[in-house]
């Protein structure tokens, strides 16, 4: 009998492992670990050598991340020595598998008994091109959409099986931990909730099983909220203050929701969800009222619907292939296999087999195809230029290598009382191990407050003048006014560098041996007191 069970088990799972495959594969192809990774990193560095959660050891705690969880997990890696370069590309794939194991099982409990069609949505996210990318690129972005999945999951089961109620607190308090986009999800699904409650089961009071959840939630997600609260000192994370808070201009907010428009356009073409969409609808809205399907297309389409418009009103993100809507890749990946299910049923049961064979086998060929050309052509060599602010894998990519170059390279540059103004403020802070803020205000909580939004490009909204930062920071060194080039005696400074001379700062090049961008040459400023000593110490000097 054991050994039955285990067959029927291994036979169930064995084509998941198939779909994992194409996925692990599939996200071997960008392999990278963008920027914005690393500042994670810094704070996951710090907590686990000087236990504190900060940028800068020793300051006042400034919360410069929006993935508390994701962070904490890499800082407890690192105590035990394992580097978060390597473990955030391990657990964002693990991330990313778990998620597509629980969307085989919902779309199995959904239809009630167990089929291939159940395998269709795990393959359709492991050919999407954003999915994959996202596996990789060092971020929590998978980790986040494994537990919105999780609780989407939990949710539709604890409609009929109160046990599920538990897991669905859970879910979602470590959802909420991980990117504030998870309150907005819990209140989603509280608000989808209450509806039924009203208009379905004609009742206001809720029951245990929704007392649990909320338990279950609060008991996780209240500490945690408490502790940030104390120790970062402000309601929302940093983050918050520099892309949507503060003065803004009219023609500033319009083109903010401009790109957030393209950004929407351009994953429904990317993702191809722009001509999955009707099946999608079809699969998650056709159902009973007192059906799973009826619980799960309804929230479906109610978080999509307020995602959309959220993503839309922050302008998008800078960064290529949609991480920021996510969890938006698994809803439509289960609508489309449940909406391809349905069409099929309606055929005489003689040709369901064959007919759902082949209508899935060419879904899934054509899908394949237009993500490798999209995959190939994200990650090809020069893929470099931005499309209206959103960068392509390969520069995030690119620019991500060329800062660990040389934040390694100046590592033994630095003394502890040094200071630093960055403009991308994660690899080389991170491998250079020095203090600093960036010239955006993610780990500025001067800039985040003071400096009004400017720059109508997401996670780039605020550019600090250079008075303020040299009134307020009085840096050793400024590196967001800088040059990479390929000529050491012809740099082309990308700011005002006679501010800088001006204010004392002297422009200094060093060679950065394999710098892929634009040349080996870096220029930079560093005050004039600490640039005989940093010439003294610091390798690849120009002189």
């Amino acid at each position: 009998m054991l050994d039955a069970s285990k067959a029927a088990l291994a036979k169930r799972y064995l084509p998941l492992f198939g779909a994992f495959a194409i996925l692990i594969w599939h996200s071997l192809q960008f392999n990278f670990v963008t920027d914005d990774a690393y500042i994670s990193f810094v704070y996951s560095h710090n907590f686990a050598e000087h236990g504190q959660l900060v940028f800068n050891p020793g300051e006042v705690p400034v919360e410069g991340y929006t993935n508390f969880l994701w962070t904490f997990l890499l800082g407890v890696l690192m105590v035990v020595g394992l580097p978060p370069e390597i473990m955030a590309l391990v657990f964002g794939t693990a991330f990313a598998l778990a998620t597509m194991a629980v969307a085989m099982r919902l779309v199995e409990h959904v239809c009630k008994e167990r089929s291939a069609w159940d395998y269709l949505a795990p393959v359709l996210l492991a050919c999407s091109s954003g999915y994959a990318c996202w596996s990789s690129g060092g971020l929590e972005t998978q980790m986040f959409t494994f537990f919105v999945t999780l609780a989407i999951y939990a949710y539709v089961r604890a409609d009929g099986e109160t046990r599920f109620y538990r897991l669905l607190g859970i879910s979602l308090a470590l959802a909420a931990m991980t990117r504030p986009e998870g309150l907005l999800i819990t209140g989603l699904v509280g608000g989808h909730r209450l509806l039924l409650n009203v208009i379905r089961d004609r009742r206001l009071v809720p029951h245990r099983g929704e007392l649990t959840c909320m338990g279950a939630f609060l008991l996780f997600w209240a500490p945690w909220f408490a502790w940030r609260w104390w120790y970062y000192g402000h309601f929302f994370p940093n983050t918050y203050y520099v892309k949507a808070a503060g003065k803004a201009s009219a023609k500033y907010v319009e083109q903010m929701h401009a790109n957030g428009r393209y950004y929407i356009w351009q994953w429904l073409q990317y993702s191809k969800v722009l001509y999955a969409a009707p099946v999608a609808l079809v699969g998650l809205a056709v159902a009973k009222p007192r059906t799973s399907r009826f619980v799960l297309g309804t929230l479906s389409l109610l978080v999509t619907m307020v995602y959309l418009i959220y993503t839309m009103r922050v302008g998008g993100d800078f960064m290529g292939l949609h991480r920021f809507v996510m969890p938006l890749f698994v809803i439509s990946a289960i609508g489309t296999a449940l909406g391809l299910r349905l069409v099929v049923g309606l055929l005489p049961g003689s040709l369901h087999g064959k007919v759902g064979a082949g209508l899935a086998s060419a879904v899934v060929m054509l899908f394949a195809w237009s993500q490798y050309k999209l995959t190939s052509e994200s990650v090809r060599w020069g893929n470099w230029k931005s499309d209206r602010g959103i960068d392509t894998p390969a520069y995030l990519a690119l620019y991500a290598h060329d800062r660990s170059l040389i934040g390694k390279q100046m590592r033994q540059c630095f003394v502890p009382e040094d200071f630093s103004i960055f403009g991308g403020v994660g690899a080389k802070p991170f491998y250079a191990e020095t203090k600093g803020i960036d010239v955006f205000g993610l780990v500025s909580d001067v800039v985040a407050h003071e400096v009004p939004r400017t720059r109508a490009r997401a996670g780039h909204n605020k550019w600090a003048p250079d008075s303020l930062l040299l009134k307020t920071y009085k840096p050793s060194f400024v590196f967001h006014c800088y040059s990479l080039h390929g000529d050491p005696n012809r740099p082309h400074i990308n700011c005002r560098g006679n501010f800088w001379q001006r204010n004392g700062y002297e422009q200094v090049t060093l060679h950065v041996p394999g710098l892929k961008e634009r040349g080996e040459y870096y220029t930079f400023f560093v005050a004039k007191e600490r640039v005989a000593s940093f010439r003294e110490t610091c390798p690849g000097i120009v002189k």
